[in-house]
């Protein structure tokens, strides 16, 4: 007889209910409601207490959250959203059509003073069927469905408040609640504790999730906590704070994702840099002199990924080929400048024409990685007899002084175009001059067209067709050098399981799968 011992069968930890999870979230917050917005970490917060009636998924394309479903008339000007039916407010009240009809009367409002107000203003908001809300366009939109992940905000608490009341009231602050998975528990300057939402579906695995708060002027102190161990998350850090962050703690892991950012040098070719940049040839040749991944490398320690195009590279829309069209080649650019009159003369490293040197200014934001990415870009430039005297200034300064009214030669600028790529406002030549727009050139024919084409029309193909184009006509006209695009390093301990992101994202969205969070095992 031969005995057969009988081995213990391994197992694997099943998430289990209860503890708490701490993100260092850097920048005190400000009114915890969604259509009061004003800085980034108001919008982290936002996100796990309120949600939209659409959503992202990992594919890029807007799916329903508080809406099942909707459909858009023949026309492409009117949406009609059915409500998800059996969802309850955290305080136990139902969510009905009503509560987004209200939301969005606020956001109407002639006393809602908010950016965007203006765009809600023009679009016609009410009643359908039972359950539905109708919206309807002045003109056709395919990223519409996007504007609608705006947080929905409950009218039985609201309801009969002006908008300054809404934005004053306690219940935009320490008694805050939603639909998401989480409520405010506790609120102080140095923490906002979350207490999971009873009624949330479906229901997150942690009780509590804490956003301790540290100076946005100070934002070292939030990565020193998760290396001593105090939080277990801090996100938005810089390849350099990774490396130092890792150094000092063996225990945290960092995940990472793609941004639909798109950083870029624009050309000033009809202002104060037309007699450098009025000739294609010349912007052409400086875009094929800059090799974006040094650039990446040396700056970003290879965390971002060198974008030749307007969309960013994560995009839906993206084109590969219209990316290459103009690859890095600085001998091709030296025989551009050459053939265009800026050659090199003697005893002199710089290009001349007419007696005139190649040297141009270029603004640029004074912090990282913005100095650093336009000094890396001079030194290329300066390779090819081009110089550039990198002037660093304030963000907020560049906007004023030198992007509205585009008064500069050269300006570096980083933008977070947002999960659709709709980029009218950037660069159609017909948007207002004195907003963020980098078309040089009234009127400048097919890429309008394209721009156009992409923002009215539905079907996916169609625009996809129009941004490859637009795309390929971008990389011939050379409006901007176009660098890179960011990436979001989300640094966490090992102690917090199942934190995962989409492969692209904005900085709020890596709450997206907050319920899946763990700190708790059974089994």
């Amino acid at each position: 007889m031969v005995l057969v011992g009988c081995q213990p069968v391994a197992t694997v930890p099943k998430p289990a209910r209860g503890g708490t999870a701490v993100e260092a979230l850097v920048g005190a917050a400000g009114v915890l409601n969604p259509l009061f917005e004003s800085v980034d970490s108001t919008r982290d917060v936002d996100s796990v207490i309120y949600q939209g009636l659409t959503t992202v998924d990992g594919q890029q394309n807007i799916v329903g959250q508080l809406a099942s479903d909707w459909t858009v008339s023949a026309d492409h000007l009117t949406y009609t959203f059915n409500v998800r039916t059996g969802v309850k407010w955290a305080d136990g009240q139902p969510f009905t059509a009503d509560d987004v009809l209200f939301t969005y009367h606020v956001l109407q409002d002639i006393e809602y003073t908010q950016p965007g107000a203006d765009f809600w203003r023009q679009v016609g908001i009410g009643p359908g069927g039972p359950g539905q809300v109708v919206f309807t366009l002045k003109a056709p939109s395919a990223s519409f469905p996007l504007a609608l992940r705006i947080g929905i905000i409950p009218k039985h608490i609201f309801g009969g408040m002006a908008p300054a009341q809404i934005a004053a009231s306690p219940y935009s602050g320490v008694q805050a609640f939603g639909t998401g998975p989480f409520k405010v528990g506790a609120l102080s300057q140095l923490a906002i504790t979350l207490d999971r939402n009873p009624y949330a579906n479906p229901q997150p695995y942690l009780d509590h999730l804490v956003l301790r708060t540290y100076p946005a002027t100070d934002p070292q102190s939030a990565i020193r906590a998760v290396g001593q161990g105090v939080a277990d998350l801090v996100g938005g850090l810089e390849p350099q704070e990774v490396d130092a962050l890792q150094a000092i703690a063996s225990n945290v892991s960092v995940v990472d994702a793609r941004m639909f950012t798109n950083s870029f040098v624009s050309f000033n070719p009809i202002g104060d840099g037309k007699p450098f940049f009025s000739d294609v040839n010349v912007r052409l040749a400086l875009t094929q002199a800059v090799d974006r991944q040094r650039i990446v490398t040396e700056v970003m320690a290879g965390k971002g990924d060198p974008d030749a195009s307007p969309i960013p590279v994560g995009d839906w829309a993206f084109s590969a080929a219209a990316a290459a069209v103009h690859p890095y080649d600085p001998v091709a650019a030296a025989q551009a400048l050459d053939k265009a009159g800026w050659v090199s003369t003697a005893g002199s490293k710089l290009r001349a024409k007419g007696g005139v040197q190649f040297k141009v200014q270029l603004v640029a934001p004074n912090s990282y990685p913005s100095q650093q990415v336009a000094e890396a870009l001079a030194r290329q430039l300066l390779e090819i007899g081009v110089e550039i005297d990198v002037k660093p200034v304030p963000p907020s300064q560049l906007v004023q002084n030198y992007l509205i009214g585009r008064k500069y030669q050269l300006a570096l600028v980083s933008f977070d175009v947002g999960s659709d790529p709709d980029e009218y406002s950037l660069w159609h030549s017909g948007a207002d001059p004195n907003s963020l727009n980098f078309a040089y050139a009234r009127g400048w024919g097919l890429i309008d067209s394209d721009l156009e084409i992409g923002r009215g029309t539905v079907d996916p193909q169609a625009r996809l067709a129009a941004y490859i184009d637009f795309q390929m006509l971008i990389a011939d006209a050379a409006p901007a050098i176009f660098l890179y695009s960011a990436r979001y390093e989300y640094a966490v301990s090992q102690r917090v399981h199942g934190v995962r992101m989409n492969k692209v994202v904005e900085p709020a969205d890596r709450f997206q799968y907050v319920t899946d969070w763990y700190v708790n095992t059974s089994g």
